[in-house]
């Protein structure tokens, strides 16, 4: 379908736009700053001394013949030339846009290699150390910070060809440094991380070149595939999305061009990363330009051969100057902007036309207002099937029905809209719909354009149960945090703090001694990581859910249910926040309870699976001690935690032997058994499973690693196998003890697994109130703006 043409004109541009050309901030500069700002740190932790494995390869480095020192100069010289080359070019076509973005982002650079070098060395660089990192090497090098800096600064502005040219020399010129030892390879890194931090801050303060091609580009590319379009102009733009224009084809007909281009910021892999994992929930992130088209183009040729009303495709293809296009005929007014009696009458052909569509095995994913256009034979048509998908999935079908009622409530009001979708889908459909009926299961526009006519949703449910005599099920109220849970949590940190004390035999002031002495460099490495947990817990839940949600609203809920374990310390907190938010998602309590039942499930599969692999199969060297538990101490700490174990299964069996409080268990665990069934069904895909696991198995390891990280804050250092052992093996018996967020019985079992480990008592106390700080007391902060959030935009 996509043509490869040849280039026509002078050649390939340098600047991806012209002149004047909007600046826009794109969500892959805030993503790059946050991760380049955090490597640089933890890179810059590790940086001095340099490690014994560094040390081999600076040894290495310096085995090389002497007359190699030729090429790595000449790396050097490549960057420094590309850099002076893009300044001239810049001044020389006035794109002083492009010059202001370069000397920030150096003079930036500048300022945090020496703030970065004054943190890790203690002292101000002198000259010689900024330019050539003097006798020993500069950790991190000034002037390569500087010069990467303004390499990744100029590159949105660049055309493809020449900005992967950038990022080349930007690596040769980090090479060259490191191999004539003017920086380590840690150095060389970290003023790679430096740089792009300076760059993306920049681009986050200013903006940076969109890339979209211009309107006579466009024209130019028309041309090039057989098809000249006049009076074009520029559509409504949507964030993220491509660029849409209108013209006038030979005969007269409006033609609608839709155009992915080479260079736009948009198509670029982390933003369409960011956009499809965080906000749509598809982790389908390698489609190209060209599949764009092509799938677009294939989608509606297809609904045109099975009879429905779509745009006739004019061409398709692919320009000489890289350019991906689709451009359709476009005879259709949009619904929105037609006269409301018109679009009454055209209610249940509108309807219909979606009916046509899921029989032909399509669903389509966005059905807004403007989804819909009205030919000037009164044909109704779907505009765009740029969202659509093949494979008509029961859930993408009933959410299609769901957007389809919120859409034509905006048109037409909310009477009008719920007796047409009474007459269209009948009891039994509608009875599927009201639970899809829930702002987090529409679109962003869809939702902004409920909210801009003041669309009630708790009046479109409520009318559309009404008009066909369906109940509308109810949301899970969620329990609110309450004085007494606060103090519960507050008496129950108070017993844990009480606890290790007396079981490591150590006072308050050795202990606080102990903490005072922590790094604080490792202290904030330890913080940072132990947040990014909610990513990997998102994963895994998202893999037991049937039915496709965003990745980032799950991470957010995450990040609540560390509000409530707190501050709600029961588990009936927890159920009702991922209830509340799965019927959000359009699915039955039932559903909801039985994903949080898989997940915690498998999860335990992983942490059993981890303890049989190290300790049974010999995965990783573990050397566990527990005589030392005991040692110097009044109490038993192994003793303690067994008969606390003991008096958890006692009172277990002693619940479920007891007839009344079994009958509750039964009677409350019947109803959901087959709503576990239907959600299982879905753990049939692989990607689920790989979710499901993968998700829960990263999951221990970053726990695994935080706890490595407290350890290192206070002079210590066990393997990863080690660190995995303790730290699962904690989970696990706090998980069985009837404790709330197993507050003070997790501090102790993790005081004992490092005893065990040959980590001294107060080292070992210091790093079990440290990880449990930044994993459990700490989140909730955070988790508490997460629920906002989450409330805000009707996910809760």
């Amino acid at each position: 379908m996509l043509t490869a043409l040849s280039v026509h004109g002078s050649g390939a541009p340098f600047f991806s736009s012209p002149r004047g050309s909007t600046r826009e901030r794109s969500v892959s500069d805030g993503v790059l700053l946050v991760l380049s700002a955090l490597g640089a740190g933890l890179i810059g932790l590790v940086a001095i001394p340099p490690s014994g494995f560094e040390s081999a390869v600076i040894g290495l480095v310096a085995a090389f013949p002497s007359w190699l020192g030729f090429v790595w100069r000449l790396g050097i010289a490549i960057l420094v030339g590309w850099i002076l080359a893009v300044a001239y070019i810049a001044a020389a076509r006035a794109r002083w846009d492009v010059l202001l973005d370069v000397c920030a982002a150096a003079v930036l650079g500048l300022g945090l290699a020496l703030l970065g070098a004054r943190i890790l060395d203690g002292t101000w660089p002198d000259l010689s150390a900024v330019l050539v990192g003097g006798r020993t090497g500069s950790v991190p090098l000034a002037t390569l910070v500087m010069a990467s800096a303004a390499g990744f600064a100029a590159a949105p502005h660049l055309a493809v060809p020449y900005r992967r040219f950038g990022r080349i020399a930007v690596v040769a010129g980090v090479g060259g440094a490191v191999m004539l030892d003017a920086t380590t390879p840690t150095g060389g890194i970290l003023s790679l991380l430096v740089g792009g931090s300076a760059a993306a801050l920049v681009h986050v303060v200013l903006g940076s070149s969109a890339g979209r091609p211009t309107l006579a580009e466009v024209a130019e590319a028309m041309v090039e595939l057989g098809t000249e379009v006049d009076g074009l102009a520029e559509g409504p733009h949507t964030r993220g999305g491509p660029l849409v224009t209108t013209g006038l084809d030979r005969s007269g007909a409006k033609v609608r061009i839709k155009v992915y281009g080479r260079d736009a910021r948009d198509a670029q892999l982390l933003s369409r990363a960011w956009r499809l994992l965080w906000m749509r929930g598809s982790a389908v992130v390698a489609r190209s330009r060209e599949q764009y088209v092509e799938r677009e183009g294939f989608v509606t040729l297809l609904a045109r051969s099975r009879s429905l009303a779509v745009p006739e495709v004019v061409v398709a293809g692919r320009t000489g100057r890289g350019d991906a296009l689709i451009a359709v005929r476009d005879a259709a007014k949009p619904l929105s902007v037609c006269d409301r009696p018109n679009v009454e009458d055209s209610l249940p052909a509108i309807w219909q036309s979606v009916g046509q569509l899921h029989a032909a095995g399509m669903v389509h994913g966005a059905l807004e207002p403007d989804a819909f256009g009205l030919r000037p034979d009164g044909v109704v048509e779907l505009r765009d099937l740029g969202t659509a998908e093949l494979g008509n999935h029961e859930a993408a079908r009933i959410r299609d029905l769901a957007q389809l009622v919120a859409a034509t409530s905006v048109l037409v009001g909310i009477e009008r809209a719920v007796v047409a979708a009474g007459d269209a889908l009948g009891p039994e459909n509608v009875e599927e719909v009201l639970p899809y009926l829930q702002a987090a299961a529409l679109s962003t526009p869809l939702r902004h354009a409920l909210k801009d006519s003041g669309v009630d949703f708790e009046a479109l449910r409520s009318a559309l149960g009404a008009v066909v005599d369906v109940e509308v099920p109810e949301p899970v109220e969620l329990r609110r945090v309450s004085p007494r849970s606060i103090a519960t949590a507050a008496l129950l940190a108070l017993v844990a703090w009480g606890l290790i004390t007396q079981l490591s035999s150590i006072d308050f002031s050795e202990l606080w001694d102990e903490i005072r002495g922590a790094t604080p460099g490792w202290v904030v490495a330890a913080l940072v990581l132990a947040q990014s947990v909610f990513l990997p817990q998102a994963v895994a839940t998202r893999g037991a859910t049937p039915v496709r949600v965003p990745l980032g609203p799950v991470a957010m809920l995450q990040a609540s249910i560390a509000f409530v374990a707190l501050a709600v310390p029961s588990t009936a907190g927890r159920l009702a926040l991922d209830i509340r938010f799965f019927q959000r998602q359009g699915l039955p309590a039932g559903s909801a309870v039985s994903i949080a039942a898989i997940d915690s499930f498998s999860g335990f599969l992983v942490q059993a699976s981890l303890l049989l692999l190290t300790l049974v199969f010999g995965v990783g060297e573990v050397h566990l001690d527990f005589q030392r538990t005991s040692q110097g101490s009044s109490i038993d700490l192994t003793t303690v935690l067994g008969i606390l174990a003991v008096l958890a299964v006692v009172l277990g069996v002693l619940a479920v032997a007891m007839r009344r409080i079994r009958e509750r268990l039964v009677a409350r665990v019947r109803p959901v058994i087959a709503q576990v069934r239907q959600t299982a069904v879905s753990l049939r895909q692989p990607s689920k499973l790989l979710e499901l696991f993968g998700g829960n198995l990263l999951t221990q390891l970053v726990f695994a690693a935080t706890l490595g990280l407290c350890l290192r804050a206070f002079g210590g250092d066990l393997d990863l196998a080690t660190l995995v052992v303790v730290y699962v093996a904690a989970a696990l018996f706090g998980g069985f003890m009837p404790v709330p967020g197993g507050i003070g019985v997790m501090e102790a079992a993790l005081m004992t697994g490092l005893i065990a480990a040959g980590v001294s008592a107060a080292t070992a106390s210091a790093t079990a109130l440290l990880f449990r700080a930044v994993t459990f007391y700490l989140p909730p902060l955070w988790g508490w703006l997460a629920m906002g959030w989450l409330r805000r935009r009707d996910y809760l």
